[in-house]
């Protein structure tokens, strides 16, 4: 069996014309021709067997599979192009999102598949499903904070876009009208200078707050008290107890946000009775000083006197 001289047998479309000295593996290699034309080299005992029957282009087309308008979750099949990814084809696909891709054969028949683009991350496919008031209907290509922006639909008609992330944590469940609804007619958040007075007038304690009191909080054994006003954070001291860190958050609060809520009653109620003052005259607060013993608070353009 080790002296057997194949040349010029047949296996399918190969014709064995030689043993040559290149090994492979330790076996020594016969130089075959294919009918195409096509020369390789196969150990004897895949001659023997029968297991090579062609240089390849025997199979060329026949086990590619054609999955042309096969619909892999998201993505659609368009066609096959001619260049390949290792031995495999490259298809074109669409994803449902719009967005057009390349994938190989065996990125679409494999056990796990590539179903989309990229909009939707695996295991979060959120169409179709409800959060509150909102529907999910399709992802975007857009993205917020890394989160997925989905185009949503609300119960009242909207249409809104939200982040996947706020969408699953249940922050976001409606396109806003859930929130007028509780507020009642005629109510909404007023913003001056970036700052929002319902939030400031309900002196709303966080539930992860430990301290009892916003803006407090313990770091390396002390008490921190801080304030933040008009997007700026002010630190306001380090201190060994808790009463003594509240005391001084209270005093800056009834600075700043007292102060503020004051301003804006005053300024709200001359605004209602005389709309083109108001109108005329916006509100601007400014603040002077950076700690707690110098705060204070100026209307901008205004003879009203500091608070």
């Amino acid at each position: 069996m080790w002296n057997e001289n194949w040349t010029g047998h047949r296996v399918g479309k190969l014709t064995v014309i030689q043993k040559t000295t290149k090994k492979r593996k330790g076996s020594f290699l016969w130089e075959c021709h294919c009918d195409c034309g096509n020369t390789i080299w196969l150990e004897a005992y895949k001659i023997r067997r029968g297991l090579v029957k062609s240089c390849g282009c025997a199979r060329k087309g026949k086990n590619t599979k054609d999955l042309k308008g096969k619909k892999v979750g998201r993505l659609t099949v368009l066609e096959r192009l001619p260049e390949k990814q290792g031995s495999c084809y490259v298809w074109k696909c669409r994803c449902d999102c719009g967005n057009v891709m390349m994938v190989p054969t065996n990125r679409l028949t494999g056990k796990h598949p590539t179903e989309s683009c990229g909009c939707v991350r695996k295991g979060i496919d959120l169409t179709n499903q409800r959060f509150g008031k909102l529907t999910a209907l399709h992802p975007t290509d857009k993205r917020k904070n890394g989160s997925v922006l989905w185009i949503c639909q609300c119960d009242c008609g909207q249409v809104v876009e939200v982040a996947a992330n706020q969408l699953m944590c249940g922050n976001t469940q409606s396109c806003g009208c859930l929130q007028r609804e509780k507020d009642g007619p005629g109510q909404y958040m007023n913003y001056i200078d970036s700052t929002c007075v319902e939030a400031i007038r309900s002196k709303a304690v966080r539930k992860d707050n430990t301290s009892g009191c916003p803006g407090v909080q313990k770091q390396k054994g002390k008490w921190i008290a801080q304030i933040s006003f008009q997007k700026v954070k002010y630190y306001l001291g380090s201190f060994d107890t808790i009463e003594a860190a509240i005391r001084v958050r209270k005093q800056a609060e009834t600075l700043l946000h007292d102060g503020f809520v004051r301003y804006f009653d005053e300024w709200k109620e001359k605004a209602k009775a005389d709309p083109v003052w108001g109108k005329s005259h916006p509100l601007h607060v400014l603040v002077e000083g950076d700690s707690i013993e110098n705060f204070e608070l100026v209307l901008e353009g205004t003879e009203t006197p500091r608070v």
